[in-house]
């Protein structure tokens, strides 16, 4: 291979390596993780310079985080290789006798690409290099457009989060009603900020109608957002799987919260499958999630608290631990018969 080949391949694989990189923070916030986290976690996975124990957590308490971030780090591997291979073979087929046409074609193509990353940074340009690459993302992975996409921006304290919202089909709720009659406000303590149709941005009023593929921003509690946006379309699901509905799977009170880990009440009405069943020690949820079981009421009163102890059904549950790790094992939503959205 010349000189010249070599190092255009390094440079494609430099692009592609950086918009690969951009994919997985996209599909890391679909998992409902904020843009800054998402991001460092990408970068981290798939350079394979590993990542703190603390932000580990939020990577592995996930079943899907867990699948992304496996992929990445395999594919991170591979490019790495990739690119040590043709770093070695570019030196390799330099002619020393012509070193003087090496300096020129290696300082005006790694140059080119310098500039190529620092255009990259103008704020305008990076926006709309993110939403194309977001956009293409969601329509390639199937699975994140048969419903509704949150992209989660920002979090504030426990609860409030401001998230970018594609709606590939209305909610029920929504289905043309004007804004003010939606009552998104009033139940669920959502503001719908701004909204995009037809790659134009417009502004809310009470009177916006919206419809499908509009892009919201929305802000509120992140739990209320995804009840919303996600679990849109009962009645069909209901008429697929007989008298199957989506429900809450638990009730998580947020007491007092310190950074990024929150003192909590959890009233249980099904317990994960993950610890279903097991002691304590045996689930390891103080090793996994980094979650501490501070008490247990059952059936009115506390009982005591020891190695043996299971978490059951109908229980009320104190416990103190990263927020997002609690919300990633107790707030999930399931499958179940006969039950109601609460």
């Amino acid at each position: 291979m010349s000189f010249t080949s070599s190092i255009a391949l390094i440079i494609t694989v430099i692009l592609v390596y950086y918009i690969l990189v951009q994919v997985y923070c996209i599909l890391l916030r679909i998992t409902g993780m904020t843009k800054e986290k998402a991001s460092f976690q990408s970068i981290s996975l798939f350079t394979n310079a590993g990542f703190t124990t603390a932000e580990s957590e939020i990577i592995t308490g996930d079943k899907s985080r867990r699948t992304i971030a496996k992929s990445a780090m395999m594919t991170g591997y591979f490019f790495s290789v990739v690119i040590v291979s043709l770093v070695i073979n570019m030196f390799l087929s330099i002619d020393f006798s012509h070193i003087d046409k090496f300096i020129t074609v290696f300082l005006a193509s790694f140059g080119g690409l310098i500039l190529f990353f620092v255009v990259l940074n103008i704020p305008k340009v990076k926006k709309g290099l993110d939403n194309l690459i977001e956009r293409l993302t969601v329509r390639v992975f199937k699975h994140a457009a048969k419903e509704n996409y949150i992209s989660v921006l920002d979090s504030y304290g426990t609860d409030d989060a401001v998230c970018k919202v594609f709606l590939y089909k209305l909610p029920d709720i929504m289905k043309g009603k004007k804004l003010s009659d939606t009552d998104l406000k009033r139940i669920y303590n959502l503001n719908v900020l701004m909204f995009e149709r037809n790659g134009q941005v417009r502004h809310v009023t009470a009177d916006t109608i919206f419809s499908d593929n509009d892009i919201l921003l929305v802000f509120g509690p992140l739990e209320a957002i995804k009840h919303v946006f996600i679990l849109h379309d009962l009645s069909q699901y209901k008429m697929e799987n007989g008298n199957k509905i989506y429900s809450p799977l638990n009730e998580i009170s947020v007491i007092d919260n310190y950074d990024y880990q929150v003192l909590c009440e959890i009233k249980l009405n099904i317990v994960p499958d993950v610890i279903k069943g097991k002691t304590l020690v045996s689930s390891h949820i103080k090793d996994f999630f980094n979650i501490n079981i501070m008490m247990i009421s059952r059936e009115g009163g506390p009982i005591r608290l020891n190695k043996d102890s299971v978490l059951k059904e109908g229980d009320k549950v104190i416990l103190f631990g990263p927020y997002e790790n609690i919300q990633s094992l107790f707030g999930e939503r399931r499958v179940v018969n006969d039950k109601k959205i609460i």
